[in-house]
């Protein structure tokens, strides 16, 4: 995934076409206004920082995590106020109870589903009771699959969305939110669903 993230890096910037603008930004902004000021927010697969990345910075302490070198260079470069880690979410560590939000957005479902429920479980732990979880995976179930994806090898897999929204509730959080929504990526529609956790 680290690598073929890293042959991609910008045309998969190239697939938000302008005036078809992803729901990404929107759902961020309404999560990030549910926190006060100065929280400390998690951006897991932060990609080149733009959008999400930054409008994080721009009210509270942001931190990002990325597997590809190359998006890990952009986004040091597009938010400098951003401290932007080069790491796998499988193997990195926050001390418990130290987040105040983590947004996952596009990654997921680009690690086995087996340890999905694993994954939600350090997310919970990360995070201080209360704190929020939003996070997609695609809409579509699937076991697992190597796929061509902007003519690089790349991974995916995920659960039906009613699994995956249980799998987050048994590892501690209160769904808050859960729907889908299609955005278009260069000329293709693909449909994503979004949830909305809440740590108990």
């Amino acid at each position: 995934m680290a690598a073929g993230y890293d042959r991609v890096a910008d045309r998969y910037a190239a697939l938000e076409a302008p005036g078809s603008a992803w729901p990404r930004l929107r759902r961020l902004t309404e999560l990030l206004a549910r926190l006060p000021e100065g929280s400390h927010v998690l951006d897991v697969g932060c990609g080149n920082g733009l959008p999400g990345l930054a409008a994080i910075a721009e009210r509270h302490r942001a931190t990002g995590i990325d597997v590809s070198s190359a998006q890990v260079e952009a986004a040091r470069r597009n938010v400098p106020t951003a401290r932007v880690l080069r790491q796998d979410v499988r193997s990195c560590d926050f001390p418990p109870g130290s987040l105040d939000a983590i947004v996952a957005l596009y990654v997921v479902e680009h690690l086995p589903r087996e340890e999905h429920r694993a994954l939600f479980e350090r997310f919970a732990g990360w995070l201080r009771p209360g704190g929020f979880l939003l996070f997609t995976t695609e809409a579509d179930e699937d076991p697992g699959r190597v796929g061509e994806w902007l003519d690089v090898p790349m991974f995916f897999s995920q659960f039906a969305p009613a699994e995956t929204a249980a799998l987050v509730e048994k590892a501690g959080f209160e769904l808050v939110a859960a729907d889908a929504e299609p955005q278009l990526e260069g000329n293709q529609e693909v449909t994503y669903a979004w949830f909305l956790g809440r740590r108990r």
